[in-house]
């Protein structure tokens, strides 16, 4: 849930900006709800939303595509049937036991066997040939660069982010990558590899999602400290487009905002705040496209939490108070 987008939707802040979102592993949407960005608020910025959505899986793209048509939607939503790698050459594809746990590396039996859940859900039925392209292949024309990405593309995540290191990641503000800390897949990249390339590409973890373990094989018993082993996560990633020592094609007013608006929606309510506060005394004293004073402090007011926790009188926000004429 978003805190300060609804009131710049209201304040029209909302519509000088085009959000990009690409979603490399779609199918997930079948499965979890909280995988479809439509059902997550993304629609206030409709009509400037354009969604991609990429999976191997060609009857889950078409399901998908055929749903979204029925909506009559009022954004720009697309699912793609293939699959997004470091080449395009194609590649095979390892069919498991539980369709979403499918990936382009085969699984690795000397872990999963051991870890309840994972030996039945990660179980081979099946190769097959599939083909790839990359990111920097497929949008080669974009016209509007990808502001989000997420990646969930059993253990592929860093091949994908690869094939679009010369033209796509660059311009992407973040990042909502799954991360694995166990060799689910054989020669599969873990954590420790997608989080140097991440941070060596300027991206800064901000924190991860829900924590997933895994127990031995036959065997329930855990303590309370521990559930056993942890096995993936998700990783949330932002650029920082507002520290001083650090200088980036990606720092312009839109572009911050945009980063602002991704935070909010992503339930980073500090960075966004922060990041607004920062374009109003900026450049909000000459350009009042970027004073968002009023817009901070209505929406601090509105929510009953917030003037509880007198967030309206800390120093951050009393200092924004001098800006709010002028909005």
């Amino acid at each position: 849930m978003s805190f300060f987008v609804p009131t710049l939707k209201q304040w029209g802040y909302l519509d000088s900006i085009h959000l990009t979102l690409c979603i490399v592993g779609s199918r997930k949407i079948d499965e979890f709800a909280d995988s479809d960005y439509s059902r997550q608020g993304w629609e206030i910025f409709a009509p400037n939303l354009t969604i991609y959505g990429f999976d191997a899986d060609q009857e889950a793209c078409d399901r998908r595509n055929a749903e979204l048509a029925s909506q009559n939607i009022t954004w720009t939503e697309k699912h793609i049937p293939l699959a997004l790698w470091n080449h395009c050459q194609g590649a095979s594809l390892y069919v498991t036991q539980h369709p979403g746990c499918s990936s382009l590396y085969p699984p690795n039996d000397v872990v999963i066997d051991r870890l309840s859940e994972y030996s039945d859900r990660h179980k081979l039925i099946s190769t097959t040939q599939v083909a790839t392209t990359t990111l920097d292949n497929f949008f080669v024309n974009l016209q509007s660069p990808i502001d989000l990405i997420q990646l969930d593309v059993q253990g592929g995540e860093l091949n994908v982010l690869l094939g679009g290191k010369n033209h796509i990641i660059p311009d992407v503000l973040a990042a909502v990558v799954e991360v694995n800390f166990v060799e689910l897949y054989k020669h599969q990249p873990l954590f420790a590899d997608v989080d140097q390339y991440l941070r060596n590409s300027q991206f800064t973890l901000f924190d991860i999602g829900q924590k997933w373990h895994g127990l031995r094989q036959g065997i329930s018993l855990m303590s309370r400290q521990h559930r056993g082993q942890f096995v993936w996560t998700d990783g949330y990633y932002f650029r920082d487009l507002i520290r001083p020592d650090q200088n980036h094609h990606l720092k312009t007013p839109d572009r911050i905002l945009k980063l602002a608006c991704l935070a909010d929606m992503l339930s980073f309510y500090d960075y966004a705040l922060e990041l607004l506060g920062y374009l109003t005394k900026r450049y909000g004293l000459s350009d009042r496209r970027y004073n968002f004073a009023d817009c901070i402090i209505q929406s601090l007011e509105n929510n009953p939490e917030a003037v509880k926790h007198g967030i309206n009188t800390i120093p951050f926000v009393t200092e924004l108070r001098k800006y709010t004429y002028l909005s």
